[in-house]
This record gives structure tokens, C-alpha cells and sequence, in this order.
């Protein structure tokens, strides 16, 4: 009797990554946001936040770090417009300032790799944001931006692109080179934060955050 075997599991995985406009009236700048589902707080890194000219009162916020002991750190707490790139989805929302929002992980530039995947070569996926970096991550308190219109999906194994109200996004594996950073879609945020020790040494931390509120919606 014939089985059918597995597909084995993908070394390295993209997360959802889609270019977005993030504006604070006349300022905007074009960045990678990461569309992450298990995350509850939206941050956005504090270099862009500055560029913007957001401005706002520092607190200190806890997060829960994953040997399940609490840490905290001062943040910024902003409220930006969010646009998608073809301007026909606004949103205003509230978001944390942080210092490398997603650490190490980079976006995976999808539109370079249609030619590896047939299912996904119809698929009008972005070019990557100026700079090399996810600067945002986008929760599920919007809800609708991570909304699914349609999805193209190949063989098991494959990568899944999704179309949402930001634009095209994928999951899966873009076969990187080993000298690429692994990425892999926890069930607790990558999240890093910078934090003065008495050493002066930069503190790692990846941690599952709090609830924070919802969007509005704002003419584009």
C-alpha cells in the first residue's frame, strides 16, 4: 500500500511582511510592517517614530520574557496614520516605540523569488521598503488589516501568499541561503529592546506583551 511521505520541515520561515506608508501630517516614510497574529501590543521603532516627529510622554511598560519572568523598559506610547501603498486602506492607530521591534529578522524581498514557485508567479507582490529592516509590527487589535481577501497556495510545503487590505504577504519557506538569519514564527513575539545596565551592555529580550486598543479609520 502506497504512503504518502511528509513534507520535511522548512529550515528557514518568512513571517507576513507588507510595505506600508506610516505619516504624521506632511512627514511619511515607507517601511516593512510584520502582520503578526500572536502578538497584542503594536510597536514601531523609535528612529522612525522620531523621523516622523511623533511625539508622546515615556512610560515604562512590563512584558513577559520566556523563562516566564516579567522585565520592563521605557517606551513612547504614538498615534500614527498607517496607509497601504496603492492608498486605498487608512487606518489611524495607536503603536510603543521600541528599539529593533523584531530583532534580526529581515523582510524576505518575495517579488525576487517568483520564479522558484509556480503558484506565485501571478502574484503582484511589493518591493521591499527603502530600508532593510521590519520597522512596525501590526497586531491583531486591527484585525482588518490582517484580514484575508484571497490566498494562492501550491503543493504542501509550499509558501502561502495572502491578499490582504495592506497588500500581498506570504508565509513559508523562500529557500535562504545558509548565511541568512532563521526566522521562525513563534508563538511569542521576537522582540527587542535596549535597556541601560550597569555594564552599559544591550539586553535581548522576546516576550509576549499586553492588550492595547483598537484602530480608527481615517480618509485616505
Amino acid at each position: 500500500m502506497a504512503t504518502t511521505k511528509a513534507p520535511e520541515p522548512a529550515k528557514y520561515l518568512a513571517l507576513r511582511t507588507v510595505r506600508v506608508v506610516v505619516k504624521n501630517g506632511e512627514q511619511r516614510m515607507i517601511v516593512n510592517a510584520l502582520l503578526d497574529e500572536e502578538s497584542t501590543r503594536t510597536y514601531i521603532n523609535g528612529d522612525v517614530a522620531a523621523e516622523l516627529g511623533l511625539e508622546g510622554s515615556t512610560q515604562r511598560i512590563k512584558v513577559n520574557v520566556l523563562n516566564g519572568e516579567e522585565d520592563s523598559f521605557e517606551t513612547m506610547p504614538v498615534e500614527i496614520d498607517l496607509q497601504s501603498i496603492d492608498g486605498k486602506t487608512c487606518a489611524r492607530i495607536s503603536s510603543f516605540t521600541a528599539i529593533q521591534v523584531t530583532g534580526n529578522i529581515r523582510p524576505v524581498n518575495w517579488k525576487g523569488q517568483l520564479g522558484k514557485w509556480k503558484h506565485l508567479q501571478g502574484v503582484n507582490f511589493p518591493n521591499l521598503g527603502p530600508r532593510p529592516v521590519i520597522d512596525m509590527l501590526i497586531v491583531l487589535d486591527y484585525a482588518e488589516l490582517h484580514f484575508s481577501i484571497g490566498n494562492d497556495r501550491g503543493q504542501p510545503g509550499e509558501p502561502v501568499a495572502r491578499l490582504t487590505h495592506l497588500g500581498w504577504t506570504c508565509i513559508g519557506s523562500p529557500e535562504l541561503t545558509e548565511d541568512s538569519v532563521q526566522q521562525t514564527n513563534f508563538n511569542m513575539t521576537h522582540f527587542v529592546h535596549q535597556q541601560e545596565k550597569e555594564s552599559s551592555s544591550i539586553l535581548q529580550k522576546f516576550g509576549r506583551l499586553t492588550h492595547l486598543g483598537q484602530s480608527q479609520k481615517v480618509n485616505c
